[in-house]
């Protein structure tokens, strides 16, 4: 029998394909090139898009920074940064340098932008280039200002070049956290869409960008044994796990204003719980998905406040020991103040009021100093109704079935089930069918800014947040946050290195 392979897939254990087409010719303006997310992220992500051959030969980054760098001391500072972005030789990195250039400015001063708009002017007449990414790489709250003066300065429209540039586009990407609550969030999204249009703006969230999260869609829609079985007839609970082991690190001063619920659960976890909860879109197109996961935002049942506890637990770890290393409070940290209420976890049960979820409970929960690192969506069915094996099923744990879906580390899905134990005797044994892209694939997997870099390059929103996504989200969370700030419900300790206070029977749910 012959015929042809399917055009949807590709030899087992190769490298998946690699991108049709690079980028077409841009400037890349990264406003606050020398903080560490620039360094850390931003620029070893262009540089591996570079490598690969992804961006357009006439591409040019350009870093807007505070520093008085000079040619010589922005080239080191661009070779460090790559240093750790994968091996690709030494000629790719000095290549790589060469696309770089620096305009040293403080870009919180309106007075300076004549001189950085005249600095892009040359540079784009020089290559004849009429396309510019804006990444604002920088604090929160610079961001308003950054984008009014883009406004002022005519850089937010490709005719302050003064050549023809039909069809040239400018695009501006923003960071998280993306407003405090819900006032700043529609206050920051009235300044920025009265300046730019929602197609140009691409507020940035990594975590969709990770490929596990991405696969979520492909898993469900794909995969048709799953989709008639995800709704409330057959799944009992879901829980949505962000775990670090590390601490606050260098981010004091941001963390300890806003807290883990504002860190992660507003954002990665709402992203993740909208891509779980969601609809089948029309299409695979951006503003299809995005509808969908909007519809999910919304639908979320508005916090209880009159019964906070229920819904929420917040805590602050104490002293503990992690890797066989004491490690000090959060109020003992540097630059934390000894009587700081700020939480650093945080567990919270909502329901989404619609026909596919109506009484499914969610969990949301997030923590820092957790024993280990690690994000994943644990999907528990409900048990078969009649259980002809009762007699057998004398285990510690509960017989449902489990999906789990790991984000980081060791990306994967991984579906326990139950069998017969060897034997004579019939007893039941949980086991797993594992998938492992490790394992599967023998390509290194993308990191989130490298994917989402790109889609931005070449104008695809899809794993963006729109403006009306960051509103719903901050309209559930702001309560929350409000209950917390007036002292509604207690915060808990619990020691470094431990999963959360009382984490076995919250809520009423086994989450051990």
């Amino acid at each position: 029998m012959s015929g042809k392979m399917n055009n949807c897939s590709y030899k087992n254990g190769g490298a998946p394909p690699k991108a049709s087409k690079e980028t077409s010719s841009c400037i890349i303006v990264v406003f606050g090139v020398t903080g560490d997310l620039a360094r850390k992220k931003i620029i070893p992500a262009l540089y591996k898009l570079f490598a690969m051959g992804l961006l357009n030969e006439k591409t040019r980054i350009v870093g807007i920074g505070r520093r008085n760098y000079d040619d010589i001391e922005y080239n080191e500072y661009i070779k460090s940064a790559v240093e750790k972005a994968g091996r690709h030789g030494e000629s790719a990195a000095e290549e790589f340098v060469k696309i770089n250039s620096y305009y040293g400015a403080d870009f919180t001063v309106p007075g300076e932008y004549p001189g950085i708009r005249e600095y892009l002017k040359k540079l784009a007449a020089k290559y004849k280039i009429c396309d510019f990414l804006y990444y604002l790489s920088t604090p929160p709250a610079n961001f308003e200002q950054i984008i009014t003066s883009l406004h002022d300065s005519g850089l937010s429209r490709p005719d302050f070049l003064d050549v023809s540039c039909a069809g040239s586009f400018v695009r501006v990407v923003i960071e998280k956290p993306y407003g405090y609550d819900i006032s700043s969030a529609r206050a920051l999204n009235e300044k920025v869409l009265s300046i730019f249009s929602e197609d140009q703006i691409y507020r940035i969230d990594h975590y969709l960008g990770k490929e596990t999260v991405q696969n979520i869609m492909i898993f469900r829609f794909v995969n048709g044994i799953f989709e008639p079985i995800w709704n409330q007839k057959y799944i009992d609970n879901v829980q949505i796990k962000v775990f670090e082991s590390e601490g606050i690190g260098g981010r004091a001063n941001y963390f300890d204003r806003s807290g883990i619920i504002r860190d992660i659960i507003q954002n990665h976890s709402l992203q993740m719980l909208s891509l779980i909860a969601m609809e089948p879109s029309a299409s695979n197109a951006p503003d299809a998905v995005r509808n969908e996961k909007l519809k999910v935002l919304q639908s979320i049942r508005p916090f209880d406040r009159a019964e906070p506890a229920k819904y929420l637990t917040a805590a602050q770890y104490s002293a503990g020991i992690i890797g066989g290393e004491t490690v000090e409070a959060y109020n003992r940290e540097k630059n934390i103040a000894a009587g700081s209420v700020t939480e650093t976890f945080a567990a919270i049960k909502l329901f989404i009021d619609n026909w596919r979820w109506a009484g499914v409970p969610f969990y949301l929960i997030a923590g820092k100093r957790m024993p280990e690192r690690l994000t994943e969506v644990i999907v528990t069915f409900k048990p078969a109704p009649h259980m002809i094996f009762n007699s057998l099923c004398n285990m510690s744990e509960p017989v449902s079935n489990r999906l789990v879906i790991r984000v980081q580390p060791d990306e994967g899905i991984s579906l326990k089930i139950f069998c017969k134990r060897p034997g004579f005797e019939t007893e039941l044994q949980p086991v797993s069918m594992n998938f492992n892209y490790s394992g599967s694939f023998e390509a290194a997997l993308p990191e989130a800014y490298e994917r989402l870099i790109l889609d931005a390059l070449n104008g695809d929103a899809t794993l963006f947040m729109r403006s009306d996504e960051i509103e719903a989200a901050w309209d559930y969370i702001t309560p929350i946050l409000q209950c917390l700030k007036n002292g509604e419900i207690e915060l808990k300790k619990y020691a470094a290195g431990t999963p959360g206070p009382e984490l076995c029977g919250f809520f009423g749910l086994n989450l051990c």
